[in-house]
C-alpha cells in the first residue's frame, strides 16, 4: 500500500469527478509528479483566432504504488477511445478515505497515445521495490476547469 499523506498537492483520478461527485476513493488516486500541456491557436494581426486549433498534447508522470495500477493506461492506449482523467489539486480525504475537499481540479478528456514506464530499482528495508513511475501522453479533446465552489469552465479543443 502506498504511503499517502492526508494532504496531497496534486493527484490523478482516472475518471471524471463531474459524474462521480465526491465519491473519490484515496486508493484510486495516483500522486502526480509532473504534468505539462500547451494550448495554442493561430491569431491574425487583430488578435482574432483563425484556422484549425493546433493539436494539444498533455504529458503527465504519476507514481504508482503497485505496477498493476498502470494497466488502465495500457488498456486505454489500445482502445482508441476518449477517456476522462481528473487532476485534483490540494485534495484532502476524510476518515473513510473518500475525498473531503479540494482547491480546484481539471477534467481532461482525451486519447491515450503513449505510455512509458520507469522502475526505481532501489530495494527498501522491508524488501519491496520503492516505486514505479509511468509517463502518459494524452491527445486532448477538452479540458473542464473546476473550482471548489463547483464553478466549471470548459475549454473545447476541436479541429475543423
Amino acid at each position: 500500500m502506498p504511503n499517502y499523506s492526508d494532504y496531497l498537492k496534486a493527484v490523478l483520478y482516472p475518471d471524471s469527478i463531474l459524474e462521480n461527485g465526491r465519491n473519490v476513493e484515496k486508493r484510486a488516486c495516483h500522486t502526480i509528479q509532473h504534468f505539462a500541456y500547451k494550448c495554442q491557436r493561430n491569431r491574425n494581426d487583430a488578435g482574432f483566432p483563425y484556422g484549425e486549433t493546433t493539436p494539444t498534447e498533455m504529458q503527465f508522470t504519476i507514481r504508482l504504488g503497485n505496477p498493476d495500477d498502470g494497466k488502465v493506461f495500457y488498456q486505454r492506449l489500445q482502445s482508441n477511445e476518449l477517456f476522462d482523467h481528473t487532476f485534483i489539486f490540494n485534495i484532502t480525504f476524510n476518515q473513510s478515505d473518500r475525498m473531503d475537499s479540494y482547491e480546484d481540479a481539471m477534467v481532461v478528456k482525451g486519447y491515450v497515445v503513449d505510455v512509458k514506464e520507469d522502475y526505481d530499482a532501489v530495494v527498501l528495508e522491508d524488501g519491496t521495490m520503492n516505486q514505479v513511475r509511468i509517463e502518459v501522453t494524452l491527445l486532448i479533446s477538452s479540458i473542464t476547469y473546476m473550482g471548489k465552489d463547483d464553478n466549471s469552465k470548459i475549454l473545447e479543443i476541436t479541429r475543423n
